[in-house]
Order: structure tokens, then C-alpha cells, then sequence
């Protein structure tokens, strides 16, 4: 007999959260209809319960301590208004599911037999949502997409949302959620300060689910240029249909330089690096290099490579 598998769709719907892995994390989670919660592992409720209790998802951060936002900065928490505790959080989540399946019907119960497989091959499963929309028409096919974080100015209140570019290039903001966009009004939107990529000194920022925070200004080194967050929702939308984005091109421009390291060869990787929007120029090696040896080419051409 042969092996085989099959993969099964399950949906549902993300939920803000923070993951406390040492410092303070936003993220979103994945909550689905079988109740299975992704909070950057996989869990079933009641494993989602003991993450709570010990502290690995919260759904709040102690005044004084830092926020990371993947994408926009660490912000300092300088004051807050927390929806839930971490009885409440469960509920909502809980009732969520609910939602999602009324009669919670075939509810995913992880067994000790998958936990001891799956440790055994030291592999830890994930559950990491993908945005979807409906494509209009006939039938059930869908688009999938690709998201980044982000401020959102609306009424004199500020958001931290999401924007999401799908596999037909056009784009969602969680924010507002009955409107379809194109890129060149999200380029307006940026132009207009409607969007943001800081704090200004302090201001009170909604995170719709979780409640308000006051954040502080983020930390010179994290400060993120306006151009760079529209640079990397321009490769969001590449990503998303499929196309090679500005870290592909790089990647290919590096390996040419190494198998032809000319001057033309050289000026041709600056140029594909400097496309790479600079918070995301750290990925164009592994963990530990990180784009070190393109840094090497561009600045010190003259040094030899460690191999």
C-alpha cells in the first residue's frame, strides 16, 4: 500500500492578540471553525486555555512595557483600556467558534498519540491564517492574500489595522471593510496622512477586539520612512498575485554576482537591493548572515567571502 494524505480547507477568522515570547508581540490569530486557535503554534481550546493561563497569549500588556508591531516599530505602553482579562479573551474566542459553528459540531480535540508523533520528529505543528476573498461570480473560488500592518487615521481616531492585497491586485483594509481598493489610492491614502507608519509623541490607538492603548513615540532605530511601508505594500501585492517582488530579483541578482562578480554584475545587485524595502532587506539571507555578504559586495567588494 501506498502512503497518501489530503489537505482540507478549515475557515474562520482572525482575532488581535499579543504573544508574550519574552517581549510584547501583536498578532492576529487564526480562530476556526473546528476550534482551532493559531497563536504561533497550533491549539484546540482547551490548549488554547493553557496558553493563556501561562501566559503565552494575553490579552493585554502591563503599562511600561514595549509593543512590537511587526512591520511599523516597538512602541511604549504608556497607558491602556483592555477589553477582556483572560477569563473573558477565552470566551470571546470561544464564542467566536460558536459563530463560526453554531452547533459546534466536530470540534478538534488534539490527542496525546499526535502530540508524542509530532514530538518525536521534533515538528511543531502550525495552523497560520490565510486572508481569502470570494471571487465575484459563479461558484465558490476564491483569491488568496497577503497582509502587513499598519495606522489607520479615520475621525480623528487612530486604528491599527491591516491592509491585505489579494492574488487580482486589489487590496482590503480591515478598517473598512465593505470597500475594495486599488494600489494607486492606497498610494493617495499614504499621501493624504491617512495612513501612518508612527506615533506622534503619544496618541490613543484603537485595536478593535483588544481596546485602546496609548503608545509612545517608537525608538530611533526602529523608525520605519513612509516611503519604505509603500514599498513593501507595492511587493505585498506582488507577492500576492504571484509575481517576482523585489526580494526575488534580489536573490537572483546576488547569485549572478557570485557566479560573475563584474562591476556590472555588482551595480545590478545595488540596484535590486535598494528595491528591497529596508525593514525587509534582513531576510535576503539566512538567520544568521541576513544580507551581510550583499552588504559586503556593496561596500567592501575587495574582501573575500567565508565559505
Amino acid at each position: 500500500m501506498g502512503r497518501v494524505y489530503y489537505r482540507q480547507r478549515v475557515e474562520g477568522v482572525t482575532i488581535p492578540a499579543v504573544i508574550h515570547n519574552g517581549s510584547y508581540f501583536y498578532t492576529n490569530l487564526g480562530v476556526y471553525e473546528n476550534g482551532i486557535v493559531s497563536c504561533w503554534r497550533r491549539s484546540d481550546l482547551r490548549q488554547f486555555k493553557e496558553e493563556l493561563a501561562r501566559g503565552w497569549v494575553t490579552p493585554c500588556i502591563p503599562i511600561g512595557r514595549n509593543i512590537s508591531i511587526y512591520g511599523l516599530g516597538e512602541f511604549p505602553v504608556l497607558d491602556a483600556h483592555w477589553k477582556y482579562d483572560n477569563k473573558g479573551f477565552y470566551q470571546y474566542i470561544e464564542k467566536t467558534v460558536k459563530s463560526l459553528n453554531p452547533e459546534m459540531k466536530n470540534i478538534y480535540q488534539t490527542t496525546q498519540g499526535e502530540i508524542d508523533k509530532w514530538a518525536k520528529v521534533r515538528v511543531r505543528t502550525t495552523a497560520e491564517p490565510i486572508s481569502y476573498k470570494v471571487k465575484p461570480g459563479f461558484g465558490y473560488v476564491t483569491f488568496d492574500g497577503k497582509t502587513s500592518n499598519i495606522f489607520y487615521r479615520k475621525k480623528d481616531q487612530i486604528y491599527l489595522t491591516t491592509i491585505t492585497a489579494y492574488a487580482d491586485k486589489t487590496l482590503e483594509i480591515d478598517a473598512e471593510p465593505d470597500r475594495i481598493f486599488e494600489l494607486a489610492e492606497i498610494n493617495e491614502m499614504f499621501e493624504q496622512g491617512i495612513f501612518t507608519i508612527s506615533i506622534q509623541k503619544e496618541e490613543w490607538v484603537i485595536i478593535e477586539g483588544l481596546g485602546r492603548v496609548l503608545l509612545g513615540e517608537t525608538k530611533q532605530r526602529y523608525k520605519l520612512p513612509k516611503k519604505e511601508k509603500q514599498k513593501e505594500i507595492q511587493e505585498l501585492v506582488c507577492r500576492a498575485a504571484g509575481e517576482k517582488d523585489a526580494h526575488d530579483k534580489c536573490i537572483w541578482a546576488h547569485y549572478a554576482y557570485l557566479t560573475d562578480p563584474s562591476e556590472f554584475n555588482r551595480e545590478a545587485l545595488r540596484k535590486a537591493y535598494e528595491a528591497v524595502p529596508e525593514h525587509e532587506r534582513m531576510y535576503l539571507g539566512d538567520m544568521d548572515t541576513k544580507d551581510s555578504d550583499i552588504i559586503r559586495i556593496l561596500k567592501y567588494p575587495d574582501e573575500k567571502r567565508e565559505v
